[in-house]
């Protein structure tokens, strides 16, 4: 059965939690009794929890979670909702184009300034692209100066323009004439008329409403023009000055408010977005045969077993082909041995049952090495990691994915220290759960009778998704 490749903040989202909002069902989180022969001092959690949020229905399933693991199911709940992967703000401007001779940056890149004759101008840029992780983005422009002819131009656009809003993949709205321009890719260009024009004293802002799919554009707060995005690549903050004297202060949040209630704005959106989710239907047996794929495919038996039972007591599931069922309960034992950092005896318990993927140089083995090396750095046993590091690994070597990984954990000891490396993430929880789900797919792909079957209804979602996604991304 293919496997479905999805970004790191994707897969790390996908196993840390599933919600499913339209289902129904047991919302009891039941602890399981501890007399095992196992000896574990904390019973562990088998846990269907309820959403606790404004009546919302779904689940939050975990695990095998030991009970002081888990604390405060709503403090984890909050910790899970928003781990998210930082990404770098815009923070300060830069000249990109025009002429530098008479162009004037302030040192902590908040100020800028044109001096030079009409015919030429200058193009301000940000060093980092606005966040894609949010509802909507804002900043906001002091116009300290119009210049002769008010010409500033304020808005978005590809990295390294000349003219913003009559360049392909830019946005501008245009302080004498008020108009609001825009291209897409291929050149179609859009024009669209703000409520007013701006000059000296003004404060301008532009945002983008990722919820509409929109380019909004405000004057001393209020909201003046809107224009719809046409572009998807990441965009930066851009200001061109073209006139002699224009000069301008930007402010990207923080220390200093903005005039425009950004924070209101951007709450109004999150209300937008959860109706609109809120719309959806999924009848319970698709939901439900969702949640099942996942955690049968992952090696969840416990939260398998415990999502059935109370699933069934509300509604009949529709029984499906078995296939992921197979070596469950091995898959389960081999994620518990990764996720407690136990690679020795995860690589032979996998040499023993599926000596295939040993001899076959699958790429589950080879996370599962690079693991190991990983672990070996994280107890400080250096020599040993370099020493295993320096095996031969030459079956991997076509694959760059797979080289760029095996280098970033030799990097690991190679640096004098971990931040050094740039590696470090290969030490979180995360990384361990993508080499649990590598083996577990590994592993059911031994089964013959996967062979001819039609890809999992979950792995089929997925991939829509992606598609979906890739939709999106062209130009």
């Amino acid at each position: 059965m293919g496997s479905v490749r999805m970004s790191g903040k994707c897969l790390k989202k996908v196993h840390v939690m599933i919600k499913l909002w339209n289902a129904t069902g047991s919302t009891d989180c039941t602890k399981t009794s501890s007399n095992s022969a196992t000896g574990n001092k904390q019973a562990p959690y088998q846990c269907v929890m309820k959403l606790k949020e404004q009546g919302r229905k779904g689940f939050f399933l975990y695990d095998s979670i030991d009970s002081d693991e888990l604390g405060d199911s709503d403090q984890r709940e909050a910790m899970e909702e928003n781990e998210e992967e930082e990404e770098l703000r815009p923070t300060a401007l830069y000249t990109v184009g025009g002429s530098d001779e008479f162009t004037f940056v302030s040192p902590d890149g908040l100020s800028g300034q044109y001096t030079g004759p009409d015919h030429d101008g200058v193009v301000l840029q940000t060093e980092n692209p606005a966040p894609t992780n949010c509802l909507a983005y804002y900043f906001e422009v002091h116009i300290m100066n119009a210049g002769e002819k008010g010409e500033i131009a304020i808005g978005f656009s590809k990295e390294h323009i000349y003219s913003e809003g009559y360049t392909v993949r830019s946005c501008a709205y245009i302080g004498n004439s008020g108009l609001i321009c825009s291209q897409n890719g291929d050149g179609d260009r859009t024009v669209a008329k703000a409520s007013d024009t701006y000059t000296t004293g003004d404060l301008v802002g532009c945002g983008i409403d990722s919820v509409s799919q929109e380019f909004f554009f405000t004057k001393n707060g209020t909201i003046v023009g809107t224009i719809p995005r046409q572009f998807r690549r990441p965009v930066y903050p851009t200001i061109v000055l073209h006139s002699q004297n224009e000069a301008v202060t930007v402010n990207f949040g923080g220390q200093i408010a903005f005039s425009f209630d950004f924070e209101h704005f951007e709450e109004s959106l999150r209300v937008k977005k959860e109706r609109e989710i809120e719309k959806i239907s999924m009848s319970r047996s698709i939901s439900h045969g969702l949640v099942k794929t996942y955690l049968l495919r992952y090696g969840y038996e416990d939260s398998f077993r415990a999502f059935n039972l109370a699933a069934s007591r509300h509604t009949v599931i529709a029984q499906e082909n078995s296939f992921d069922e197979y070596e469950l309960h091995q898959r389960k034992k081999l994620r518990e041995l990764i996720m407690t950092a136990e690679i020795d005896d995860a690589i032979a318990a996998l040499k023993d049952r599926y000596p295939q993927l040993i001899e076959g140089g699958s790429e589950a083995y080879f996370l599962l090495i690079c693991q190991k090396i990983v672990e070996l750095v994280r107890k400080g046993a250096i020599a040993e990691a370099k020493s295993f590091g320096n095996q031969d690994f030459k079956d991997f070597r076509d694959s760059s994915l797979l080289k760029n990984l095996f280098d970033d954990c030799s990097a690991l000891f190679e640096c004098e220290t971990i931040e050094e490396s740039g590696a470090a993430y290969l030490l979180g929880e995360t990384q361990k759960n993508i080499v649990a789900a590598a083996v577990s797919e590994a592993i059911l792909s031994t089964n013959p009778a996967t062979r001819d079957q039609q890809s999992a209804s979950l792995e089929r979602v997925l991939r829509q998704f992606e598609a979906t996604c890739s939709l999106y991304a062209r130009e």
